[in-house]
């Protein structure tokens, strides 16, 4: 019994060895953790939470790699358990009470090897659904008891029904009988992903840095370097993104081993080299994934690229609000008025745009493709509703909009704001600007770059954290014209199109003090554009308490038709994502919504290409 009893302790020491060895390898003294990958994963992005990456396709790449969703969908649309382990729905008729318990697995950990909790959870969708946050992800939480009230101010954020019942489940009370299939398909968004309320909390600019920032995805951010040198100057060949495995990403945190989970050590993006010097990297075998394929190049690769659709469209903002400079040095609010919106539409010419770009649809709608129609996702929204806009350029169409609206274009002078560093973004407002210039308005194309953070970080002051200042115009309705990736937050047209009516806009509350009474008036904000339709409100209202899926798909598509005859933003192209994948680079996996899993990705021979020099050692955010 003894012998047998060793041989056991043997055998279990031996399959222990192996298995430390499946990830470091030690060579000459140094302990390889696994394939350093270098890529061009995307463009620079300068603020990496998941509540506000949606309107930038860049910032998706990034996010969909640091943060695990309750709810995932694989590259067919699949809905499939991430950070859930199983949920059940109970139903009580006579009481009219639905609810759903979730719960979550217990080897989900946060990069600093805190467990994901209900809490977690719950922190994060409260947070989007407070009154005094800014999203238009908000909707996607509506069918919880309370929280469009609690987003309306009409009652507190803890009447939101949302529970924690222990440390992995949390209960979740509807408003009535829902459709919970649709409520799982909203949970896969990135946007509703968990975070840590000691986190968030703690530093305003918690998302740019990595001592700073937790995840809990396959990937931590190890580094981030925007090119800016300790005197404050732009020096480009600094610029870097490296995202570093967690390494307990699904794995308990009181293992003895770290398991296989994810493959890669790590990803290492150099943004000192320009797109086309990556291109000619890829080709020389130097870098193995290019995620953004320069534009000058896309012709040529157009055949050669992997394409896939974005549920994303490319779409020109209207600020209705914006005071629009007059010839007579007055303003006007030009963009109140629908046929000047419908004109400046009707001018550009989709089809040219999307050639120009390659790697894109012209928009002849808002909602794109990729989302599905009536949850079924072998049916697309899109196909179902057809073309609604036309994608070529009608300018007599358009001269006959503003000889209707009483406009003589020359009259006004106004900008189209655009990301300086995303040079497709750049093209097409140059494209857009000439066609408006083309009807006789007097516009130009401000391109605006990120500003360097002003405020002190951990007490001392800033070192290259950068604020995105296009999406603080964004999300602060600072703009006259701006250019936005509109993305889905999920495959259901409803979260494209419920934001444009006044109770779905998920933007916080306007507060006053009256000075008079000194009281305090509380008004609740439309659309980001300024666009409220009493007609549209009531349509999104009508599909919201729809409980048949074909007469919900039905008034959805009468939405977004009613919606583009008033054309508060106007769709420009349908985003795809082209990238290029060595063969020497396997096992990547696609997500729906189009960004790469690099999860278990392999490398062949990937010992060639360590990286010699470690990134600097970063503190762990502490509670």
């Amino acid at each position: 019994m003894t012998k047998r009893i060793i041989a056991l302790l043997l055998s279990i020491i031996c399959v222990a060895l192996c298995f430390v060895g499946c990830h470091d390898k030690n060579i000459d003294g140094e302990v390889i953790q696994g394939a350093e990958i270098k890529m061009y994963l995307s463009d620079m992005v300068y603020d990496l939470d998941p509540a506000l990456c949606l309107d930038n396709d860049a910032a998706m790449q990034v996010c969909g790699l640091l943060y695990d969703t309750l709810f995932s969908l694989d590259s067919d649309g699949k809905v499939q358990k991430s950070i859930v382990d199983s949920y059940e729905i109970k139903k009580d008729e006579q009481r009219q009470e639905y609810t759903m318990l979730i719960t979550l697995k217990d080897d989900n950990c946060w990069s600093d090897g805190t467990y994901v909790s209900a809490e977690d959870v719950i922190y994060s969708w409260k947070r989007i659904l407070d009154q005094d946050f800014n999203s238009t992800a908000a909707c996607l939480l509506y069918d919880i008891k309370n929280a469009k009230e609690a987003k309306q101010g009409d009652c507190s954020i803890d009447d939101v029904g949302i529970y924690a019942v222990d440390e992995l489940v949390i209960q979740v009370t509807f408003v009535g009988d829902i459709d919970y299939d649709n409520f799982i398909l909203n949970l896969t968004s990135v946007a509703l992903a968990p975070l840590r309320e000691d986190v968030v909390k703690k530093l305003a600019d918690w998302s740019k840095k990595p001592a700073t920032t937790v995840c809990s995805g396959p990937f931590m951010l190890r580094r981030v370097h925007y090119g800016l040198n300790s005197e404050g100057r732009e020096d480009l060949s600094m610029a870097e993104l490296i995202l570093e495995r967690n390494p307990y990403y699904r794995r308990a945190k009181d293992a003895k081993y770290i398991d296989t989970s994810v493959t890669p050590f790590r990803l290492i993006v150099d943004f000192s080299k320009t797109a086309e010097e990556q291109l000619d990297m890829f080709n020389n075998g130097e870098i193995f994934y290019v995620g953004n394929i320069a534009l000058s190049k896309r012709a040529e690769y157009a055949d050669k690229a992997k394409v896939t659709d974005l549920l994303s469209t490319h779409t020109y903002f209207l600020n209705e609000n914006a005071d629009i400079e007059t010839k007579d040095g007055k303003t006007a609010k030009l963009f109140a008025n629908k046929d000047v919106r419908l004109a400046l539409s009707a001018a550009i010419d989709r089809n040219a745009i999307a050639e120009k770009v390659v790697f894109a649809r012209a928009a002849s709608a808002l909602v794109p493709y990729g989302v599905f129609e009536a949850g079924n996702r072998k049916e697309l929204f899109r196909d179902k509703g057809g073309d609604i806009i036309s994608t070529s350029k009608d300018m007599s169409k358009a001269q006959s909009y503003l000889a209707s609206a009483g406009i003589t274009p020359s009259d006004y002078t106004f900008k189209i704001s655009v990301r300086a560093d995303n040079e497709v973004h750049v093209a097409v407002a140059e494209t857009v600007c000439e066609s408006w210039k083309e009807l006789g308005f007097n516009v130009s194309v401000e391109t605006v770059k990120p500003i360097v953070n002003p405020d002190p970080y951990l007490g001392e002051d800033a070192k290259d954290i950068y604020d995105d200042e296009i999406n603080s115009r964004y999300y602060n309705n600072n703009y006259e014209v701006i250019a936005v990736d509109m993305q889905s937050y999920s495959p259901d047209a409803f979260s494209t199109l419920a934001p444009f009516a006044k109770l779905y806009s998920g933007q916080s509350i306007f507060k006053e003090m009256n000075e008079e009474t000194h009281e305090w008036t509380y008004t609740l904000r439309g659309h980001k554009t300024g666009y409220d339709s009493e007609t549209y409100n009531a349509l999104i209202a009508k599909v919201d308490a729809a409980s048949d899926k074909n007469e919900r798909a039905s008034l959805l598509h009468d939405a977004e038709k009613a919606l583009l005859e008033d054309m508060p933003v106007i769709p420009v192209v349908f985003n795809q994502n082209a990238y290029l994948i060595s063969a020497d680079l396997s096992r990547v996996k696609s997500s729906y919504y189009g960004f790469r899993v690099f999860t278990s990705a392999k490398l062949k021979n990937y010992l060639d290409y360590i990286v010699t020099e470690a990134p600097e050692t970063v503190e762990e955010p502490s509670a």
